[in-house]
């Protein structure tokens, strides 16, 4: 049976969405795990447990290995005048889960600095460094950056992903036809492939899948990176080093190394985006992110950084846009009448749609109350055809870029959500939260 608070929500929400004088009928889909409610539940009551009676190392270590439990991306230890609050990020949300006492805060501290080879002396100035745990006999390496604050230091541990073996793009979120375009392009001998997003995108996790499934020995595969999330096997990683190599100056010493492929972190400035550019029209393929709010607009940002139109017309192969949307939680889920204005969201005719069926979860132990547990991708594919090359050639806007790339077949970022909408994985109001409708 489901719990109190979740007839609580029921209640709540059937109000939020019902009309006056009309009742909205909701369906439990599936009944509440008892093993991962107790999981979670258990969380926050174990930790401040071992707040008081274990010691500072073991403390430290299962709040980073809970942190893997939850498939957390995120651990924030943030000082308080009274103490040392603990978050974890969990499908991109920030929840509390330990309050660590004031006598336990500054030790905790040191022993993570010391754990990452920092200076623990240091701290009046931020610092960066690496911890590897292991977690169920698997290594997971935690990037750790500090930040001086008025109560103290505060650190954000970056917890990097399992890289699997190389699978299908459809486990990445991607649907068929995206990940069949996907594939064919990253088996071409030249030209770019750029992966656009905002930060926690899941765009270098993208881009790690390509390198994969295109690793062989009869390619020379160079990436430059900052940091090196994931080592791939095969695969010849650098790291840039502030003031000695940034990104520009290890891109050319890479193409001095006969590269077939080459994957660029992050094009953040002009020249780096010019050798990038050039480097793919020159005989290599390369894979690389930026910062952009669609495919479109993507192409804006790289005429921003002085890229002419005849060099992008000649090297692009497609423009990758990318959001990660959050799952419905399978342990509260529960089905409901969709109203006409979710229809009209949706773009689907209330006439001939008034019983569609959507989802969404109603809030439970196992998903932290939030009714969503799990995240997975929305994809915007623009591949650069013959049509569109014409038009970057001679630097058409973007609008009249998208108009003409969604009349060629692109499915936009909005199509994506709303097919992840209508197969029952996400809702609408998390649809909104993450794109423009």
């Amino acid at each position: 049976m489901l719990n109190q608070l979740a007839f609580e929500r029921l209640t709540a929400l059937a109000a939020d969405n019902g009309q006056a004088g009309t009742e909205v009928a909701m369906t439990v889909v599936g009944p509440l795990s008892p093993d991962r409610t107790q999981h979670q539940r258990d969380v926050r009551k174990e930790l401040q447990e071992k707040s008081v009676t274990a010691t500072l190392s073991e403390l430290v270590n299962d709040v980073l290995l809970r942190a893997c439990d939850c498939q957390a991306t995120d651990i924030h230890f943030d000082p308080q005048e009274n103490g040392l609050r603990v978050r974890y990020r969990i499908d991109g949300q920030l929840q509390d889960i330990l309050f660590i006492e004031p006598a336990m805060a500054t030790p905790v501290v040191s022993r993570l600095k010391i754990m990452s080879n920092l200076n623990i002396v240091e701290r009046r100035h931020s610092q960066d460094g690496r911890i590897t745990i292991q977690h169920h006999s698997h290594p997971r390496d935690l990037r750790l950056a500090t930040f001086p604050t008025t109560f103290g230091e505060k650190i954000v541990i970056r917890i990097h992903e399992v890289l699997t073996d190389a699978q299908d793009f459809t486990h990445l979120g991607m649907e068929h036809e995206q990940a069949e375009t996907l594939d064919r392009l990253i088996t071409q001998p030249y030209g770019a492939v750029l992966v656009a997003g905002p930060v926690g995108a899941g765009k270098t996790s993208t881009l790690y899948n390509c390198l994969e499934r295109i690793n062989s020995p009869m390619k020379n595969i160079m990436t430059i990176e900052d940091p090196i999330e994931h080592r791939i096997p095969g695969v010849n990683q650098a790291q840039i080093t502030p003031g000695e190599m940034g990104f520009s100056e290890g891109l050319r010493a890479m193409l001095r190394q006969d590269p077939d492929v080459i994957m660029i972190g992050e094009i953040r400035d002009d020249e780096t985006a010019r050798i990038g550019i050039r480097a793919a029209l020159t005989g290599v393929l390369v894979f690389s992110t930026l910062h952009g709010s669609d495919a479109p607009s993507t192409i804006s940002n790289l005429y921003n950084f002085g890229i002419p139109g005849y060099q992008l017309s000649s090297s692009l192969l497609a423009i990758v846009s990318q959001r990660l949307i959050r799952k419905v939680c399978p342990y509260c889920r529960v089905s409901y009448t969709a109203g006409e204005k979710e229809l009209t969201a949706l773009e689907l005719d209330p006439a001939e749609h008034g019983d569609l069926k959507l989802h969404r979860g109603l809030g439970c132990p196992a998903c932290f109350q939030t009714g969503y547990l799990g995240r997975t991708g929305i994809y915007e594919i623009m591949v650069v055809g013959d049509e569109l090359r014409d038009l970057i050639f001679q630097q058409i806007p973007k609008d009249v870029l998208r108009r003409v790339a969604m009349d060629l077949g692109m499915r936009t970022l909005k199509h994506s959500a709303i097919h992840k909408i209508l197969e029952g994985v996400t809702t609408l109001e998390e649809a909104y939260r993450i794109i423009s409708f």
